[in-house]
């Protein structure tokens, strides 16, 4: 069996949407960053994809029109394809409209899908994916 894998869906630009500053989206992503290493802690046997670990390489391409966000959308799709499920992490309690996507493609796709505001939730949604797999 391949390693149990959680596509880590978050927002990037957050409540504030299209009118984000870099600033803000730094932020974001720094804080889905600290996420995605509690839950690697938590879960050293789980494999997790946090679109915030390739920021950098993303913004940029956005930025010099390389990639638009619905190619970036596009993209992100395919990687959750290749994922065992997909966790929305909403610690502001906001599904962006890249969230929603997401989720949508999730579902369209048999993934597993779960909402968690904090790494106690999440681990709840995990672990509970997890045991599925044994029983």
């Amino acid at each position: 069996m391949s390693k149990f894998s959680v596509y880590v869906s978050h927002s990037i630009r957050g409540i504030k949407g299209v009118d984000a500053t870099n600033e803000d989206m730094e932020n974001n992503n720094k804080k889905a960053k600290v996420f995605g290493k509690e839950l690697r802690l938590k879960f050293p046997d789980v494999d997790f994809y946090v679109p915030a670990d390739g920021d950098e390489f993303v913004m940029i391409a956005y930025e010099q029109n390389y990639l638009s966000e619905n190619e970036i959308l596009n993209i992100d799709c395919s990687i959750i394809d290749k994922r065992s499920m997909v966790l929305a992490w909403i610690p502001d309690q906001y599904i962006s409209g890249g969230m929603l996507i997401e989720a949508i493609h999730a579902s369209k796709t048999g993934k597993s899908f779960a909402i968690a505001r904090d790494i106690h939730e999440a681990s709840l949604v995990i672990n509970a994916a997890l045991e599925r797999l044994v029983s």
